[in-house]
This record gives structure tokens, C-alpha cells and sequence, in this order.
């Protein structure tokens, strides 16, 4: 979910209402249920999906219907994680890439994180830390991903092959413990003890069920995620898509 989308949050408390299935008569709409045992319900009326799942305190995030065929969605704050990925210096700071489009997700990324805060969302960092077993195991094509111009080209940047040493004191791409893999100073400077943060070797945060980040979400009983961040095309991208598969 894109930062600015937060900038029209509007917390309901309201008590849980009975909901009407899909065929059933009465009442002034007949909401459509999804899923199985675990289902979110739309509204016609309201046109906005409820995946608060019968929560009392209700937080509503509105949606231009003539943009997104919907006027948004009910959630439940306590079943809700803010997923923050790549927030880190090797894909942000100045002295390892050149990303305008990074640095300036930053302000908004921070009002989401406070906002979030306030509604008790519990916020979580992804991000690369790989280690010397995950690159034994690496997959050519991930590992392709950033190095495709190392035969012709040489040199730091993007193109980069993971875990690789890189210029001064950055350490080795992306390994865990280093300062270039480490949160962005901003983000990192607004962190608090609940926050979480969890590692990654792979375009996806959720590729595997072994994962911590994955048996956190699956104990803790999460079911609604908001993603910011940067990479949108990729490790974003790759997080929420095995998030959808996963439920």
C-alpha cells in the first residue's frame, strides 16, 4: 500500500454488527461474503470491503471508488502489520545508489510508521541480511538479479554480486550485521522496542513457511498487511504476492 493512501485514515469504534450473506433476504443490503471459515465481507451500499472480521474497534481506510472500483476497507488494528521493506542504506543512501524515487518515499514512509503508531499497528522491518549459508544455497537466478551486467561491467552500484565487498567500511552487499544491509538512519532513528525486524535472502520476505517473519505472522495471528517501502517492483512486489498465496 502506497504512504499517501494513509493520509486519509479515519478510525471508527463501532460494535460488531451482525453481517448478511450473499441470497440471504433482509436488511438494506445483502453483503457478499469471500473465503471459507476466515472471510471478508463487501458491502454494496457502502461499496467497502470488511476484513475486520467481526473486530469492535474498526479502522477505516477510504478509497476513490472511480480509482480503485471500491470506497476501501474496514480493518482490524489489532490484526493489522505495517510491512516495511528495504527500508535500508544500500538501496537509499547517497553513498551507495543513486535512488531520487527512495529518498523520497522516506517522509511519507515516516508518516505512515507514526500514524500506524497511534492505532496501535504493529510496524515490521524487512530487509536483506544474508549470511555465507544463505549464499551456498542461493538460487543462480536470484543472485543474477544483481549482477546481470557484472561480465561487461565492473563496479559497485546495482550490479553488484551479493556479498561482495563494497567500497570503505559498507561492508560485504548485503550481509547481516553490516552498515550498508542496516536500516536508513531516518527510519532507523524512529524505531521503538515493539518494532519488529526480521531478514531475508530472497525477492520474497514470505517464500518459505520456515522463515521467522512467516511463523510470526502465522502465531501472532495477523491477517491484514499494509506494505510501504522501496523496490516496489520487486521485493515488494515478490512479499505481497506470497503474502495473497499464503492468506
Amino acid at each position: 500500500m502506497a504512504p499517501g493512501v494513509f493520509g486519509n485514515l479515519e478510525s471508527t469504534i463501532s460494535e460488531p454488527k451482525p453481517v448478511i450473506s450473499a441470497g440471504t433476504p433482509g436488511g438494506p443490503a445483502e453483503q457478499v461474503s469471500f473465503g471459507g471459515d476466515d472471510q471478508w465481507w463487501y458491502n454494496p451500499e457502502t461499496k467497502q470491503f470488511d476484513l475486520s472480521r467481526g473486530a469492535a474497534k474498526k479502522l477505516q481506510i477510504d478509497a476513490d471508488d472511480g480509482i480503485r472500483n471500491h470506497r476501501g476497507v474496514l480493518i482490524d488494528p489489532e490484526k493489522t502489520a505495517l510491512i516495511v521493506i528495504d527500508m535500508q542504506n544500500y538501496f537509499i543512501h547517497p553513498e551507495c545508489c543513486h535512488h531520487p524515487g527512495g529518498l523520497a518515499a522516506v517522509a511519507p514512509t515516516l508518516k505512515v510508521i507514526e500514524r500506524c503508531r497511534e492505532e496501535n499497528i504493529q510496524v515490521v522491518f524487512v530487509n536483506w541480511g544474508i549470511t555465507e549459508e544463505d549464499l551456498r544455497r542461493m538460487p543462480p537466478a536470484v543472485t543474477r538479479g544483481f549482477n546481470r551486467n557484472l561480465i561487461s561491467l565492473r563496479g559497485y552500484g546495482w550490479n553488484v554480486n551479493l556479498g561482495s565487498q563494497l567500497p570503505g567500511d559498507q561492508g560485504r552487499c548485503l550481509f547481516k550485521g553490516t552498515w550498508n544491509a542496516d536500516i536508513y538512519d531516518p527510519l532507523k532513528a524512529v524505531m521503538v522496542d515493539n518494532d519488529l525486524r526480521f531478514d531475508k535472502a530472497r525477492m520474497s520476505g514470505l517464500w518459505s513457511p520456515e522463515l521467522p517473519f512467516h511463523k510470526y505472522l502465522q502465531e501472532s495471528g495477523k491477517k491484514t498487511l499494509l506494505f510501504t517501502g522501496v523496490n516496489t517492483d520487486q521485493c515488494l512486489l515478490g512479499t505481497l504476492t506470497d503474502a495473497y498465496s499464503w492468506g
